[in-house]
């Protein structure tokens, strides 16, 4: 049996002598780069999501108004009915209409009358006026202009008021001091003021205004006017 394991070994050593002929001139294996595949699956995974996720969207979102689809399915909003009395919100509003429980103003009644301003209790209103606005005279023409004030607040116009030059042309006029009982006016009576007058000698048209002082000096109601046309 001695002579058996010289051929054994003899064996072994052309088997591994034939297996490396075989590889000769053969590269070897490259080793797998774990980070690129990797990278490789995160960019398969991501592109994947982003693909969900638009058809998610599409899917979710309504279709345009102007599509028939859209139209179709399109719901409008309920309506209610309009209460008695009252106007559709949208209605157009015409100005100078009254509305529902408003009465329209009156208009001013004719004639010389003009609201007055009133301060506190104090108020007039010019009711009329002689040698009215306007008119014409002569160079150094004297006349008296007078107006008629009714007394609009609740405060008797007593010592200490004043019927005053305001502004413009004075044309000769002196205020009207109420000095005596006997010019109180009291609410809603009237009371002339007469002022003498004369016309300027130079032609042209001369104008002024007067208004009601109270006793404290503060202007108060209608402001009124002379107005003359020297020729």
């Amino acid at each position: 049996m001695p002579h058996k394991r010289p051929i054994q070994a003899i064996t072994w050593v052309a088997v591994a002598g034939t297996l490396a002929a075989c590889n000769l001139g053969k590269a070897a294996a490259p080793t797998a780069d774990v980070n690129a595949l990797y990278t490789a699956a995160a960019a398969t995974l991501i592109a994947q999501l982003n693909d969900q996720q638009t058809q998610t969207a599409q899917a979710a979102s309504p279709p345009p108004l102007t599509s028939p689809t859209a139209l179709a399915s399109f719901t409008p909003l309920p309506t209610f009915p309009v209460g008695a009395g009252l106007t559709p919100f949208g209605t157009p509003f015409t100005f100078g209409t009254p509305g529902i429980g408003i009465t329209p103003l009156a208009s001013l009644p004719a004639g010389p009358v003009t609201p007055g301003m009133a301060v506190g209790c104090n108020n007039a209103v010019f009711v009329g006026e002689k040698i009215p606005d306007g008119t014409r005279m002569s160079p150094l023409h004297d006349f008296k202009k007078s107006w008629s004030l009714l007394n609009a607040g609740t405060c008797t116009w007593d010592e200490g008021y004043v019927f005053a030059f305001k502004s413009g042309e004075r044309l000769g006029g002196l205020d009207v001091k109420i000095v005596y009982s006997a010019d109180f006016t009291k609410p809603n009576h009237t009371q002339s003021f007469v002022v003498p007058m004369n016309a300027p000698r130079a032609a042209g048209e001369y104008k002024g205004f007067w208004q009601m002082k109270n006793d404290a000096g503060v202007w108060f109601g209608s402001l009124v006017s002379v107005d003359i046309i020297v020729q």
